[in-house]
């Protein structure tokens, strides 16, 4: 069976548009359909089926009424395609297209872990982890969890020791694009673009955008492939560090590439 979801409206430079897909019951989707008119959009996803192959997701019920073809609701797998379909789109929308779609996946699972833990409820953002690194990349980061008062959350990896105490007396002192310059590599769980929250919320994922991003000298600008798996192996590290768990192993494997991290935890802050 074959399903047609949709997901926008994403805004383009001029205007917006509503994403289309055709999408397998095990996630497989066809060439994404960018129209303005929900029946323009089915009928372009019917082109080459019959309407017995394929169920329409409840969204499009109006105009799926309108071509006869039958509402129900898509199977996990498609949503959860659709969810990395949006991510992906929303990268490229920020310059992180180069990361590639499987690095989308990749993240979207990790950071539904991470968010699902909750780490900030017994760290706060001045505590240091220690994150030993080894496998393509070998380092040992001064890492930290955060969630601001905007709703964004996220997990900061610094490259030099003594940083997070640094980032604090700037921001102290008020300096704070001289904390942002601070070299270290980091995913920030934000509150938009609303079109990939909400796919990824249908899916039941993290209810937030995983931007994966390096800070530095020159900016902010987008980590290598080892750096993003670094992020996602310490992101699912740290989602099942607890009071009573302070030291965890992870690895992701990306290819060829295996990435191994051990993540040891500060003593928790309780929270009044």
């Amino acid at each position: 069976m074959l399903y047609l979801l949709k997901f926008g409206p994403v805004p383009l430079s001029q205007g917006s548009t509503q994403v289309y897909l055709r999408i397998s019951e095990t996630g497989e989707p066809s060439q994404p359909i960018f129209e303005h008119d929900d029946e323009a959009g089915l009928r372009a996803l019917l082109e080459g089926v019959t309407v017995e192959e394929v169920r329409c997701e409840p969204a499009l019920a109006d105009a799926a009424a309108a071509l006869g073809v039958t509402v129900e609701e898509p199977p996990t797998a498609a949503l959860s395609s659709r969810a990395a379909i949006a991510t992906f789109l929303a990268w490229g929308q920020r310059g992180l297209s180069g990361l590639g779609s499987d690095k989308a996946l990749l993240f979207v699972q990790a950071a539904t872990e991470y968010w699902d833990s909750q780490p900030w409820s017994h760290w706060d953002d001045s505590q240091p982890f220690e994150v030993a690194v080894s496998g393509p990349m070998t380092h040992t980061f001064e890492g930290c969890v955060f969630l601001t008062e905007d709703g964004r959350a996220g997990m900061a990896l610094y490259f030099k020791p003594g940083a997070l105490q640094m980032l604090m007396e700037m921001q102290a002192r008020g300096q704070g694009e001289a904390a942002q310059a601070l070299p270290a590599i980091a995913v920030s769980l934000d509150t938009s673009p609303a079109y990939a929250v909400k796919a990824l919320a249908a899916a039941r994922r993290v209810p937030r955008l995983p931007m994966p991003l390096k800070t530095g000298r020159d900016g902010v600008s987008v980590p290598s492939t080892v750096e993003a798996l670094v992020l996602v192996a310490t992101l699912r590290a740290v989602a099942r560090l607890s009071p009573e768990q302070d030291e965890v192993h992870s690895s992701v494997v990306a290819g060829e590439e295996r990435m191994d991290v051990r993540v040891r935890a500060p003593t928790p802050r309780v929270r009044h």
